[in-house]
Formats: C-alpha cells, sequence, structure tokens
C-alpha cells in the first residue's frame, strides 16, 4: 500500500439504499455497486450484514456485480449468523462466510469504515 491509498471497508447493512420506495431503493444499491469501482485500490473489505446478506445470493440482482468485484480480488465477507437468520446458507453465491469477531477485526484493521 502506498502513503495515499487507504483500508476502506464497506459494511452493508441493508438490501436497498435510502428509506421510501423499495423498488428504487433495490435499484440504488445495485447502481452503487457498480459504481464501487470508482474507488479503485482504496477499497479493500465489502462486509455485508443482516438484510445485506441477501445481496450475496443467488436471488439478487446485484450478484453479478459482487461476482465480478470478487473476481478482480476484493475481499467479500458474508455474516454467517445473518446467513443463518434468513435461511440463506445454501443461496450464497459470492463471498466467504465469517462471523463477528472477524468483522470486528476488519473493521480495527480499516484506515475508514463506511456503512451503508
Amino acid at each position: 500500500m502506498t502513503e495515499t491509498e487507504t483500508n476502506t471497508l464497506i459494511l452493508v447493512t441493508n438490501d436497498k439504499m435510502g428509506h421510501g420506495d423499495d423498488e428504487l431503493g433495490s435499484k440504488l444499491m445495485v447502481n452503487f455497486l457498480k459504481n464501487l469501482n470508482e474507488m479503485g485500490t482504496d477499497l479493500w473489505r465489502l462486509i455485508f450484514l443482516n438484510n445485506g446478506v441477501k445481496l450475496a445470493t443467488d436471488e439478487a440482482d446485484a450478484l453479478s456485480v459482487l461476482q465480478r468485484l470478487e473476481a478482480d480480488g476484493l475481499h467479500i465477507l458474508v455474516c454467517t449468523t445473518c446467513l443463518q437468520h434468513f435461511n440463506l446458507e445454501d443461496k450464497k453465491r459470492v463471498g466467504s462466510a465469517t462471523n463477528m469477531p472477524d468483522i470486528v477485526n476488519a473493521m480495527q484493521f480499516a484506515d475508514k469504515v463506511i456503512t451503508i
């Protein structure tokens, strides 16, 4: 890492962006994820919690975007407890299942945490 690069972690806590119209919120989230490459090498980790884990499943509109980000080398972590809560363990198609100690550890080592 160079002096100008930072380890930025994005914590995705919902499958929609914003409040109000759910259809619009879903579109905004997919568009947000499509544009993460604009962060360049600063983007270090992408972590999905709570409803956000739904974006890493086989039924998500964002799945191909996330698979491309992962293929490009981005570390994607998906909360196991959340997957279990929503009965989605068998539907996760991107990222590594993780636990809260790993999430807290990643947040500790991040230079910046952005929560969506």
